[in-house]
Parts: structure tokens; C-alpha cells; sequence
């Protein structure tokens, strides 16, 4: 068995639909007392995933504070197939000054040609021959879909028949996504670089997915090219593209929580006293479902690192997709949030969300916006007794944390960006929950 700074190491394998691929090779030391379970998120390959489980726990490790001496730790590092984006927001719109016919033809070329490059790379994930055949079918619709209606319908309905509308909800607004006329749903998503305000561009969190970054612009922490311009409706059609990606990682996420990781847990509880769920971006998501589907009591802290869902998946006001977590008290511990306006990937879905839902508002994202993401704002429309709002401590801070409570722990201070979960401070929160 492996090891990270000398805490035993093994690898769970699950394929998309969270069945096990090494079940017979996941076992932990006799004597374990505390079991961790952590999950990487959307924009990690196996060997990245790897290296936030060395880096996390390797801050644990100068950390971890002397109430803990004497017990035995195992990790269990999740491994998912997700996916890395290529880009998440397309702007309608010809960057610089390009000007003229000849320009503009130019510019409508390339942008047919980047749709047509995230048809063929949506053929990686759709594999199925009657979706192979479907994103072929999408793909001979493009040279129509700028001036016909009709074509835009079907080239919506033809991507949509790529998805399991099953895990649809309210809360991205992907209910709204399977149920709206195409046509509509493709000029909606059609975003124009002035339709957000210039603190877009800032740090402002999930709504800072900016949607008029310029052409092909990084933005730190955060995937590459999250703002390129598109001539036209093409822009909707290649948002339309990256929303049914993002969507694609969420169910899949929840799947691999419910059906795999859940059933690990639960055959591995009986051996340890205490198992600690920590999830980083879409593994929040993870690990949530984990939490939600899994039977066993033994569940004693959760920590979510800048999660990837809905900032209401917890709330009973809001019908949180995940609200059971705190009904059923699944966790018998605190649940940890880190949350940051630094966070620039975190939201992916929120932005096109509200422009799903015909949202047009020149800000959105933040904790009063009902397409929020848990990593930038913490847990929201929660009840009084459940949550507490503070902050992110420096290590060897006193915590006062609570069984059965959420803690959102704002972390501009040590989170730099969507991926800065591996600091000392980050790991000795979760520490400080372990009871």
C-alpha cells in the first residue's frame, strides 16, 4: 500500500456511472481509526488528482493538532472520469476592431469552426453510436443556424438528446434548459459583451465566469478561455455546447457519490471508528451524494473545498437538491465551506443558468442570487441553528465548531483561486472538525 507522509494511501476507481473498477483492491490497515475519503472535482485528470491528495495531506500532516495523537488515519483517494473544460462562456461578438465584410466573414468562419471542434469533443463523452450519430446530425445543422429558427430548434433538441434529464432541477436551471423551445433557449445564451458589468472582470466570485473576458483569456484559478467571441448566435450554440458538458459532470458526479462511493463507506465502516468526506469542486458534489445515500452513523465531518453545486443544495427553504444531508443529520459533525470571491471556476453553471432562466441582470452570483455557487458564497437559505458564518483561520486558530451545524468559512485570506485548497490553513480546518 502507498502512502502520503506516512499515512496509508489507496486508490478507489469508479466509472461514470459510480460502478467500481478495483473494488477487490480497495482495503485499509487493520486498526484504522479514522477513514478519509476525498474527492477531486471537474477539471482533474488521475495525476492531478494524485497531486491534491498529496498536497492536502501532506498539510495535515505539519498540522494536525495534538487532540489527534494516537489515532490511526487510512485515505481513500477518489478517481472519476471528468473531464477537463476547454472553455465555459462564449461571447456573442467580434473582439478588437475587426470591422468589414471581410472581417466579419472571416470571424463567422472561425466561430463555425470552434462549434464544429466542440461537436467532435463532445464524441468523447457520447459514445453510444445513436449519440455519435446525433452530435453528426448537429453538426450539419451549423451553416443554417445564424438565419434559421428551425434549425437552431433542432440543434437544440438533437444536443439535448444527448442528456439523461433526470438529474434536472431548479437549482442550475437545467430543468428549464430540457424544457424550453430551442430556438429561444439558443438566443438566450447568445450573451453580448456588454451585457455585464465591468466587475465581471474583478473578483467576483461565480458570477466572475466572465462573460466578456475577451477572446481565449485565462482567468486564474479557473479554466482556460472562459470568454471567446463568437459571431452571433453561434456564441449560444457553443454555450449550449459547454452547459451540457457541465451538466454531464453533475450527473456524473452524483452518480459516482450515490452509486460507488456510498457502497465503499458503508462495506468500510465497520472496520474504523470516524470517516471524514472531502470533496474539492464537482467532488463536493461527490462527496454530498456520498453522505446523502450512504447508511452508515460513522460519517463525522464533511469538508467541501470551493464545491462546484447550487449555494441552496442545502437549504430546506429552497428545496435543496441535498437538503436531506441535514434532515437525516447524515454527518454526525460539522460540515465545513470554504467559499471565495477568488473562486473563478466555481460557478460555471450559474451565469448560463441565469441566462437559461431569461435572466439578463448586469450582476449575478452573489449570495443573494438564486444561482449562486457554494464556493463563492458558503451555504445559503439556511436556518439560524444550522449554520455559522465566519471565517478561514490561520493554523493553530481555535475553532469552535459544532456537531450538526454547516460552517461557512470565507477564505479570501488563504484561497487564492478554485484550485488553492491544499494550503495548511485549508487542511487544519478540517482537522479542527474531526472530533
Amino acid at each position: 500500500m502507498a502512502d502520503i507522509a506516512g499515512i496509508p494511501y489507496v486508490e478507489a476507481h469508479f466509472d461514470e456511472n459510480g460502478a467500481s473498477q478495483n473494488a477487490a483492491d480497495v482495503a485499509i490497515p487493520a486498526g484504522t481509526t479514522d477513514l478519509f475519503v476525498m474527492s477531486h472535482g471537474w477539471n482533474n485528470s488521475a495525476n492531478e488528482a494524485r497531486d491534491l491528495y498529496r498536497g492536502f495531506f501532506t498539510s495535515f500532516s505539519q498540522v494536525k493538532p495534538a487532540s489527534l495523537a494516537g489515532r490511526q488515519f487510512a485515505i481513500i483517494g477518489v478517481i472519476w472520469p471528468s473531464k477537463k473544460f476547454d472553455e465555459l462562456v462564449a461571447v456573442s461578438g467580434v473582439p478588437g476592431d475587426g470591422t468589414g465584410a471581410a472581417s466579419l466573414s472571416a470571424e463567422d468562419a472561425a466561430s463555425l469552426s470552434l462549434v464544429s471542434a466542440k461537436l467532435d469533443g463532445l464524441k468523447a463523452l457520447f459514445t453510444k453510436p445513436e449519440q455519435q450519430k446525433a452530435i453528426d446530425e448537429a453538426k450539419a445543422l451549423l451553416s443554417d443556424l445564424e438565419d434559421k429558427g428551425s434549425a437552431r430548434r433542432a440543434f437544440a433538441d438533437k444536443i439535448r438528446s444527448l442528456l439523461d434529464p433526470s438529474a434536472a432541477g431548479r437549482e442550475d436551471a437545467s430543468d428549464t434548459f430540457f424544457k424550453d423551445d430551442g430556438n429561444e433557449l439558443i438566443q438566450r445564451l447568445s450573451v453580448a459583451e456588454d451585457d455585464l458589468g465591468a466587475d465581471i472582470g474583478g473578483v467576483s466570485g461565480s458570477a466572475s465566469l466572465s462573460l466578456s473576458v475577451g477572446s481565449g483569456t485565462a482567468v486564474v484559478g479557473g479554466a482556460a478561455g472562459l470568454g471567446t467571441f463568437l459571431s452571433g448566435v453561434k456564441a449560444g450554440a457553443l454555450n449550449l455546447l459547454n452547459y451540457t458538458t457541465y451538466y454531464t459532470m453533475k450527473a456524473r458526479a452524483g452518480a459516482v457519490g450515490k452509486n460507488g462511493v456510498a457502497p465503499l463507506i458503508d462495506r468500510l465502516a465497520p472496520q474504523v471508528e470516524r470517516i471524514h468526506l472531502i470533496g474539492h469542486s464537482f467532488g463536493g458534489r461527490v462527496v454530498t451524494a456520498t453522505a446523502a445515500s450512504s447508511k452508515t452513523d460513522k460519517i463525522r465531518s464533511m469538508t467541501l473545498l470551493q464545491a462546484a453545486f447550487s449555494h441552496n443544495g442545502l437549504s430546506k427553504t429552497a428545496n435543496g437538491f441535498f437538503r436531506n444531508v441535514i434532515d437525516a443529520k447524515r454527518v454526525n459533525g460539522p460540515i465545513l465551506i470554504t467559499h471565495t470571491k477568488n473562486d473563478k471556476a466555481v460557478g460555471v453553471a450559474y451565469p448560463l443558468a441565469s441566462r437559461i432562466n431569461g435572466d439578463t441582470a448586469a450582476a449575478f452570483g452573489d449570495e443573494n442570487d438564486k444561482f449562486g455557487g457554494m464556493g463563492r458564497n458558503g451555504a445559503q437559505q439556511m436556518g439560524d441553528a444550522e449554520r455559522v458564518v465566519g471565517s478561514l483561520l490561520a493554523s493553530g486558530a481555535a475553532y469552535q465548531f459544532q456537531a450538526g451545524k454547516c460552517f461557512n468559512l470565507e477564505a479570501t485570506k488563504f484561497i487564492s483561486g478554485h484550485s488553492d485548497v491544499t494550503g495548511k490553513e485549508v487542511a487544519y480546518a478540517m482537522a479542527c472538525a474531526m472530533g
